[in-house]
């Protein structure tokens, strides 16, 4: 059987906490996530005074943005269910003097009282929950009346692949991401949880294409070659031609004309105010 990266739910284990660390640390460093994530603070209304909640907060890179925004008059709190994540963010960010905390904690069970925060926001973790709906309701339990929550998701569907081999492509990257995320169309799924969560003023915000020309970066963030793995264990016929569409893929990296590209989508909802 294949080796496979650890999955989210390893993040604690001796052997998770340091890929996903570099993956997280990958992810955040392509530009065109840096655009979509400012966009998402402005969206939040990231202002000075606000006190806000990041959701999935990770290493804490998007919550310290989020407090040099709302400066000493304003709250931050970074919220992540991994303990090694959140040691993480707080030794990166001890020596800074800003309002800004971390805490372990369940997005299905948020331990703050009612109203705590101006806005909430959530990047690439609605696919990984078990209760997405739940999830929703605890967010908006916990904003002010008016007040905005922003959820970002890329949907897995989209991923797109050059090769010359147009349905193994298919074939491998389904397969991976059904089995790697729960809920691998979360993007496109977003705007009717919003409207059925009873958020109003409900608009897909941001759509998104990440393009990645380098397999190295793609693989890190997509799983490529764990993919081709898992594919090998589940139809061991294909095993050979799986090699050679590994094998592709290298060579046109090593050719520079390696392209991937994954769209993801951003909603924002307002939590409704009380006549």
């Amino acid at each position: 059987m294949s080796q496979k990266a650890p999955n989210w739910s390893q993040i604690d284990t001796s052997t998770g906490s340091d890929y996903f660390v570099r993956y997280l640390e990958t992810a955040t460093a392509q530009t065109e996530m840096q655009r979509y994530k400012q966009k998402s603070y402005d969206l939040l209304g990231a202002n000075p005074g606000k006190h806000l909640l990041d959701i999935g907060c990770g290493i804490g890179d998007d919550a310290l943005a989020l407090a040099e925004r709302v400066g000493r008059s304003g709250r931050v709190v970074g919220l992540d269910c991994s303990a090694t994540l959140i040691a993480d963010a707080c030794r990166r960010t001890e020596s800074r003097q800003l309002p800004l905390e971390f805490q372990v904690g369940n997005v299905c069970g948020l331990e703050f009282p009612p109203e705590s925060f101006d806005g909430c926001r959530a990047d690439r973790v609605f696919m990984h929950l078990s209760d997405r709906e739940q999830a929703l309701r605890e967010m908006m339990r916990v904003t002010r009346p008016g007040g905005r929550i922003v959820v970002r998701e890329p949907d897995w569907d989209t991923l797109v692949i050059d090769s010359l081999e147009c349905d193994l492509t298919r074939q491998i990257l389904k397969t991976h991401f059904d089995q790697s995320i729960r809920h691998p169309n979360t993007g496109r799924q977003l705007y009717r949880l919003f409207h059925q969560a009873g958020l109003e003023h409900v608009e897909v915000a941001d759509c998104s294409t990440l393009v990645l020309t380098d397999f190295a970066t793609a693989n890190r963030l997509y799983g490529l070659e764990d993919a081709a793995a898992f594919m090998k264990d589940q139809a061991p016929e294909l095993a050979e031609s799986i090699a050679d569409w590994l094998t592709a893929l290298h060579q046109s990296d090593r050719e520079g004309t390696f392209f991937s590209a994954v769209t993801g989508f951003m909603v924002v909802g307002h939590k409704p105010i009380e006549d």
